[in-house]
């Protein structure tokens, strides 16, 4: 009985990782505004000021990450799309042991570049075994990959539906045989054909399949081995198509939608600041 709690005690997610992430970010001078009902994705605050930096990973995400380590705690991860540096440093964080190999093209907004400085000045001081590589995936993932494969791989690069096949396909190879690919907004990005294709055309052996309907941005994972998480994901997921997540969701109804939607407009975007 001791020796399964013990085990127990050392497979539990290190919640002080997400702590010690946002508190590096504010040591450097920055806020990280984690995503809720009327703002979309987590953003990043100078101040009173927006960093101009493509999103971030939103709080439903950020618990789909937790049961993902709860349950297949990852030694390599592998990122794609790195942005300011927030879903990169949590992946750390959330275990602590692991390596990090993270890789973005600086395309994604004026402050892009930015980002990637302040990501790379926090792991250097937080998080030595992150490594950023500027660079366009999948092309340019032989230089940022220092390992041959991956037991966590998040995808969220370009959002469009070529792309995110282009990005599978890059990364099928570097999978673990126990491994998890996470899929950033597959439904909000209408990237539904893609992740189709990657179902029927990618998937092999003890691959399995989920649409996390209940995240903000309708994200997809493709779990390989790790039968437990599976179990676990079985009980859990519906379609994607039923367009359970966010203000899409059928069951709020076109009243509640629309308020949320604007609200999203008026606190998460610069025409709404603008109309403040």
């Amino acid at each position: 009985m001791e020796l399964e709690q013990q085990d127990h005690r050392e497979s539990r997610v290190d919640i002080g990782g997400i702590a010690k992430v946002i508190d590096a970010y504010k040591t450097s001078g920055y806020e990280v505004l984690i995503g809720n009902p009327d703002c979309l994705s987590t953003r990043l605050l100078k101040g009173t000021r927006l960093i101009e930096a493509s999103f971030a990973i939103s709080l439903s995400d950020i618990v789909v990450f937790q049961w993902i380590a709860g349950f297949a705690p990852w030694q390599r991860a592998l990122v794609i799309g790195n942005s300011f540096g927030f879903s990169t440093l949590l992946i750390a964080g959330l275990c602590p042991a692991c390596d990090v190999d993270a890789i973005d093209a600086e395309i994604e907004g004026s402050e892009n570049v930015l980002g990637s400085q302040l990501t790379k000045e926090i792991a250097r001081e937080n998080f030595p075994s992150v490594r950023l590589t500027t660079g366009f995936s999948p092309q340019d993932l032989p230089k940022a990959c220092r390992f041959d494969a991956y037991d966590f791989i998040f995808i969220d690069g370009l959002h469009s539906n070529e792309q995110l096949i282009a990005d599978f396909r890059g990364i099928s190879e570097r999978r673990e045989e126990n491994s998890v690919v996470y899929l950033h907004d597959v439904g909000m990005a209408k990237m539904t054909l893609a992740w189709s294709t990657i179902k029927s055309q990618f998937l092999t052996g003890t691959d399995s399949a989920f649409d996390l309907n209940f995240t903000s941005s309708g994200s997809a994972i493709v779990i390989s081995g790790n039968p437990e998480l599976k179990r676990f994901m079985e009980n859990c997921c519906r379609p994607l198509e039923e367009c359970y997540y966010y203000f899409g969701a059928k069951h709020i109804g076109l009243r509640s939608a629309l308020k949320i939607f604007i609200r999203t407009i008026r606190y998460s975007t610069p025409l709404g600041r603008i109309l403040l």
